[in-house]
C-alpha cells in the first residue's frame, strides 16, 4: 500500500508540474505592448534651419516611455539642405540654448558633429557636405541622433 500511495503522489505531483509548465510558458512567450517605431516624428524641442527638408523614409523615433516615470526617447532624424557645413554648425550653437540644451563639444570626423545635453539626455548633431542621391551636387545632410546618456 505504500507504494501505491507513494506512485500515486508521483503521478499527481508529475501532472502539477506538467501543466504548470505548459500554462507558465504561454504567459511568458506573449507580449501585450509591442514596441513601436514612430515614422514622421519631428520633436519640438529640436530646431531645424530653414529649407532643410525632413528625410522620413530615414528617421524613426521610439517613444513608448517618453512621458514615464524614467522618461527615455530614442530619435534619429534626417534632413537636406544647402548651406555651408560651418554656418548650420554656428546656427545649432545659437539655437540649441533657446531649446534648453546645453553645448558639450565639437569633433570632426568626417563631418562636424556637435553634441548637446539636457538633463538626462544627449543631442548629436552630424553635419556634411555629400552627394545628392543621383550624385549631380553635394548637399548638406543633417544627422540628430537623441537618446538617454
Amino acid at each position: 500500500m505504500n507504494n501505491t500511495r507513494y506512485c500515486w503522489i508521483c503521478m499527481v505531483f508529475a501532472t502539477g508540474l506538467l501543466l504548470f509548465s505548459i500554462v507558465g510558458c504561454q504567459t511568458m512567450g506573449t507580449t501585450s505592448d509591442p514596441i513601436e517605431v514612430v515614422k514622421g516624428y519631428q520633436p519640438d524641442d529640436i530646431p531645424v534651419p530653414y529649407a532643410f527638408e525632413f528625410d522620413e523614409n530615414r528617421s524613426w523615433a521610439y517613444l513608448k516611455f517618453k512621458d514615464g516615470p524614467l522618461p527615455v526617447r530614442s530619435i534619429e532624424l534626417v534632413y537636406w539642405g544647402d548651406r555651408p557645413v560651418e554656418e548650420v554648425q554656428n546656427w545649432y550653437r545659437e539655437q540649441m540654448p533657446i531649446h534648453g540644451w546645453t553645448f558639450q563639444l565639437e569633433d570632426q570626423p568626417g563631418g562636424l558633429r556637435s553634441r548637446f545635453t539636457r538633463g538626462d539626455e544627449f543631442a548629436e548633431i552630424l553635419i556634411k557636405r555629400t552627394p545628392d542621391e543621383r550624385g549631380h551636387h553635394y548637399v548638406t545632410r543633417l544627422l540628430i541622433n537623441v537618446g538617454v546618456q
